[in-house]
């Protein structure tokens, strides 16, 4: 063999050398692993990213504390590679409760330091969760359950999603239910190992082998082995992050992959929540907007209790952007830098918080490229990720073709190099630092950001961007909703570009150009932008055809119902024209608008075994009736907005009697709903088999009957203690879901009134009008939903089943059956030829009207049916969004005590009328 030579010698020892040290480096790990391993047992360890020494984490034990460097960790996957399966897993834990994306959880208090992360919010402000549920007949209320954590739902549930708006915190959740799972394991307490993947990240694989290659790169363990055994926590971020032009075949994939093993494995999935229709068939949990209480805790802690005045002003939106955790960030940092800049424009607001992140960056580690080019070249590589798709991680070859070779900054050609422009975002953290040699922008808002420039500069240069605003309206280009049986009827498909053009609007100097531009295609996102961008609109013209566009979509047969409830919903917020205020006398009110209804005898009740009928609609009878109008809707919370805002709770001449009186100081004076449920109660107890009757009226949801089934085994004290805590005091200056987003609409009825209060609008009524207005008796209330009878046929009068007629349709009616589950906006069923003989909407389905009639057996009799003073229970009519066919008849009759305020109740009112 030939000599080695001088030189190779050198290089051999110094190759022993190193390998020496590294091993002695992982000899020395390992040790520390031991001792990690540990402090993990013991549940009061914690975690501190930093400690001590900066790059470093500080693991503090009861009796011990480690400060482990990034550089160890890193040598701990190195390690990870050599051990044995059962050790590599538990390394993999270590890790993961290690890295800097999972173990801030474990901080307590993190001041703001101007970088890009919801974190910051979310250390100190617990995020708190609710569970859709459907209620049905009786006397339900809510259609969302609270949790008291998230680990609730992932004990109950094999498979969920976790819904929010962008920057809600949805992400986030997952990386802490993936922190506290590998807590627990490594406490020893058996469970799943989490698994945690952002779907932005699939390329062309399969789940299956997409999972695969996670698992295998991160764990180092066999797929297969720990699938089949059920040990993983599958953790999948951003189900509306997969490209758009294959979104529903991937999630159908997604679909088959976990109903094949979820009964072994957990799956949650996460997305926005408005771009998810239900496709994956899961329960649904949502990320609750952020709290008053909270929010203002988060800016004392942070010395930014001046911005808490500017949100509770009622004339600005702030208070609904602040409890969004990512928005509630910028605010805040925006606010110390300047406290007089128009917060509710987010489209500057990000402007601003994103030059801020550059200017740091660059002040500690420039890269010598202008930061206006930097920003051009950026927005260009995002308008393109957009276009394929939302939140996308590219690959960096892919990445690096988004970007131009050369941009144009003040008349001068800057060339950009693409691996300096993303070294430069990392650490300004606009792009994601953890995606190496990837790039994914940091958070799906900054994104859309920066998309929003390069859209602006498009429409400057007059591109045809119709494309991206396009959206399904009609009843034929309509997609069907892949809902499951008791999943709410979802929006119009989004077109992906809502958010982006919204902050667009907000950046633009010609706004009332763009927003036309937008009008033609998408008239409900052009009220959107009118609404959300945060710009003064006043009396724009565009404004007005928007608002013509949205009411006449509303009553627009052609339009599918999923677009004609958007219009009205948009509608609503941007000044619905039919709910116009006028002053009088120098107070503020919505004239009513009524139909008439001409005197006659009119038929009443239904025919002892009709079919679909109760006994309490029997006998059927007629009366004779004078002519009177009643309201074209129940009363709307734009109108009942005027008798709030005047005093109407304060005034007590409009509470009329000694019960309203008493009712308006805090009394309960007729048992409220704690009696409504009672009276459930007694009927569930006379039921032979709770469970299966209610299974087989097939109108009850799951939880339903779980709940009934609970509460028929309960004696009345255990009920009254069970229901007792869950039930609250009646606000006496507002009605109850004033502040309920999904009740609160202006242009839906008010609900979660009493009679009283429903009693107290029309004296309001009265005295600014001048024209009397009260509540309707049942039988005026059907008379208008039915109309005259028709003329005797062999001596036989009929009056219509339904106001449209006798044939059921649930197209005509916002009733379980169309699964809107809330109100509707008044109006939004007229097109499907829902109104009734004389013009009045909405009297099947949608919210239950007061009328002034006490509960009392047929044939009606006004001598005893009409008494204002008695806390006896009065009818309510109409049925409501969550109850079925047979209790939106004409004929149908409930009741409920007077301080009753359910969220299926409102009222309408009627008032003197001409056969003229």
């Amino acid at each position: 063999m030939p000599k080695k030579t001088a030189k190779q010698k050198t290089d051999k020892t110094t190759a022993n050398s190193n390998a020496g040290y590294y091993n002695a480096d992982l000899s020395r790990v390992e040790k520390i692993l031991a001792e990690i391993l540990s402090l993990f047992r013991e549940s009061q360890t914690r975690i501190e990213i930093g400690g001590d020494v900066r790059e470093s984490v500080l693991i503090q034990g009861s009796h011990n504390n480690i400060q482990i460097s990034r550089g160890d960790i890193d040598l701990l996957g190195t390690l990870q590679l050599r051990a044995d399966p059962t050790l590599r897993e538990k390394i993999y834990l270590t890790r993961l409760l290690l890295s800097e994306l999972h173990a801030p959880w474990e901080h307590l208090y993190v001041p703001l330091s101007g970088r890009m992360d919801v974190r910051r919010v979310l250390e100190n402000l617990p995020v708190k969760y609710s569970e859709l549920i459907v209620p049905m007949e009786g006397e339900g209320q809510a259609t969302t359950r609270r949790l008291p954590n998230i680990m609730q739902a992932v004990e109950t549930h094999p498979a969920f999603i976790i819904l929010g708006d962008p920057g809600a915190g949805k992400t986030t959740t997952q990386q802490k239910i993936a922190f506290d799972t590998a807590r627990k394991l490594l406490e020893d307490i058996p469970g799943y190992t989490p698994l945690f993947v952002s779907l932005s990240e699939q390329r062309e694989q399969d789940p299956y082998g997409f999972l695969q290659t996670e698992w295998e790169r991160r764990v180092g363990t066999p797929f297969k082995d720990a699938l089949d055994e059920g040990r993983i926590l599958f953790l999948l971020d951003g189900v509306n992050e997969l490209p758009r032009e294959n979104r529903p075949e991937r999630l159908k994939a997604w679909r088959v992959f976990h109903q094949n093993y979820h009964g072994r494995n957990k799956f949650i999935f996460s997305g926005r929540r408005l771009d998810y229709e239900s496709e994956l068939e899961l329960p649904r949990v949502f990320v609750n907007p952020l709290e008053r209480e909270q929010i203002v805790d988060f800016l004392k802690r942070h010395q930014a209790e001046g911005l808490v005045n500017l949100l509770e002003d009622a004339s600005s939106r702030l208070m609904e952007m602040a409890d969004n955790p990512l928005n509630l960030l910028v605010l805040t940092i925006a606010y110390k830098s300047n406290p007089n800049q128009n917060f509710e424009n987010r489209g500057r607001l990000f402007q601003f918080f994103t030059q801020n992140l550059f200017a740091i960056e660059n002040k500690e580690h420039p890269v010598g490229m202008p930061i206006d080019a930097m920003k051009f070249a950026l927005s260009q590589m995002a308008f393109t990720m957009q276009e394929q798709g939302e939140g996308l991680t590219f690959e960096h070859e892919t990445a690096r073709k988004a970007v131009p070779e050369t941009v144009s900054v003040d008349g001068e050609t800057v060339h950009m190099e693409a691996s300096r422009l993303f070294a430069f975002g990392r650490g300004a953290t606009v792009l994601d630092p953890a995606k190496k040699p990837d790039v994914k922008f940091r958070h799906h808002v900054l994104q859309e950001y920066f998309a929003s420039l390069e859209l602006l500069r498009r429409f400057s240069l007059h591109e045809d961007l119709g494309r991206l605003w396009r959206a399904k309206r009609a009843k034929d280009e309509m997609p069907a909703a892949e809902v499951k049986e008791w999943d709410a009827l979802p929006e119009p498909p989004a077109t992906g570009w809502e958010v982006t053009t919204i902050l667009a609007c907000g950046l633009s100097r010609d706004a009332q150009k763009l927003i036309e531009a937008i009008r033609l295609h998408n008239p409900a996102l052009a009220g959107r932008c009118l609404d959300e961008a945060g710009i003064e609109c006043g009396d724009w013209d565009v404004r007005k055809r928007v608002q013509a566009d949205l009411l006449a979509g509303l009553y627009n047969p052609e339009l599918h119902l999923r677009t004609r409830l958007q219009a009205g919903f948009v509608l609503g917020r941007i000044d619905d024209p039919r709910f116009a205020p006028q002053e009088i006398n120098g107070v503020k009110v919505i004239l009513p608008q009524t139909v008439n209804v001409p005197s006659g005898r009119y038929l009443i009740g239904s025919k002892e075994g009709e079919e679909d009928a109760f006994e309490n609609e029997y006998p059927q009878h007629s009366i004779e009736l004078r002519a009177f109008s009643i309201g074209k809707w129940s009363v709307t919370n734009a109108e009942f907005a005027c008798f709030k805002d005047a005093g109407g709770y304060e005034n007590e001449k409009y509470w009329r009697g000694d019960l309203a009186k008493r009712w308006l100081k805090g009394e309960e004076v007729s048992g409220g709903q704690l009696k409504s449920y009672i009276d459930v109660w007694k009927i569930l107890k006379d039921l032979d088999n709770v469970r299966e009757t209610l299974e087989q009226a097939k109108t009850f949801t799951p939880d339903s009957i779980d709940f009934y089934e609970t509460i028929a085994k309960m004696n009345e004290e255990e009920l009254k203690e069970y229901l007792g805590k869950g039930l609250s005091q009646k606000s006496r200056s507002q009605p109850e879901y004033w502040n309920d987003r999904e009740r609160n609409n202006p242009s839906q009825p008010v609900v979660g009134i009493t009679w009283f209060e429903a009693n107290a609008y029309c004296a309001w009524l009265s005295d600014v009008t001048g024209k009397p207005y009260r509540l309707p008796t049942e039988v005026e209330w059907e008379a208008a939903a039915r109309g005259l009878p028709d003329k005797p046929l062999l001596g036989k009068m009929t009056a219509r089943k339904y106001p449209w007629g006798d044939e059921w349709d649930k197209e005509k009616a916002n009733s379980i059956e169309g699964r809107v589950l809330k109100p509707s906006p008044v109006g939004a069923y007229a097109a499907a030829g829902a109104a009734g003989p004389f013009g009045a909407e909405d009297q099947a389905g949608n919210v239950w009207d007061w009328t002034s009639s006490l509960y009392l057996p047929y044939p009606y009799n006004a001598e005893k049916s009409e008494q204002e003073e008695s806390d006896a229970e009065r009818v309510v009519r109409g049925g409501s969004w969550y109850h079925y066919y047979r209790f939106v008849r004409c004929a149908f009759r409930s009741r409920g005590v007077p301080d009753d305020f359910f969220n299926i109740v409102g009222f309408r009112f009627v008032s003197p009328g001409s056969d003229s």
